[in-house]
């Protein structure tokens, strides 16, 4: 092998790693708490959502200021047992009986397991999850109003937990 094929490979070589770590540190990285609703669509609630829910803060408890700023919910969800994740994917908004102001936008999880606060897991009884948030621009701002919070599960990604 001469030096300038030498020279390609480990050009190659380092671009996939560096590839490969910034992926797996933003897939290893917990969405940061926000307390203001300043997102433009529907779809970047829910990601939102999906995202604090899949670093475990759905599960642990979420914050009243957080509830209030992002969902039309009396209460946080509270469940005992959790759902964990491979990925899951956030689709693009559909209307809901021609408003506007009220969309459905639909996620689906590939999931791994359930788990609970104790660190026993149990396979899951499916292979994917598919939740559809309501959500609805109220205040100026888009907020899921459903499903309820006791009717939704959190789910957790796989590669939270082993943090």
């Amino acid at each position: 092998m001469n030096m300038r094929h030498l020279i390609k490979l480990t050009l190659a070589a380092s671009f996939l790693l560096c590839i490969t770590s910034s992926v797996q540190s933003t897939v290893l990285q917990h969405e940061r708490l926000r307390i203001r609703n300043t997102f433009k669509t529907p779809e970047e609630v829910v990601a939102y959502y999906c995202a604090r829910d899949a670093s475990g803060f759905i599960w642990s408890g979420l914050l009243d200021s957080e509830r209030t700023a992002f969902t039309a919910w009396n209460e946080a969800p509270q469940q005992d047992t959790f759902y964990i994740a491979k990925n899951y994917a956030v689709s693009p908004s559909e209307i809901v009986a021609h408003e506007k102001d009220h969309v459905s936008v639909a996620v689906k999880y590939s999931l791994l397991g359930i788990g609970d606060g104790h660190g026993t897991r149990m396979p899951s009884p499916r292979a994917d999850l598919n939740v559809v948030f309501d959500v609805k621009k109220m205040g100026g701002v888009w907020k899921i109003v459903k499903p309820d919070p006791q009717e939704i599960a959190p789910v957790v990604l796989e590669a939270k937990l082993s943090k």
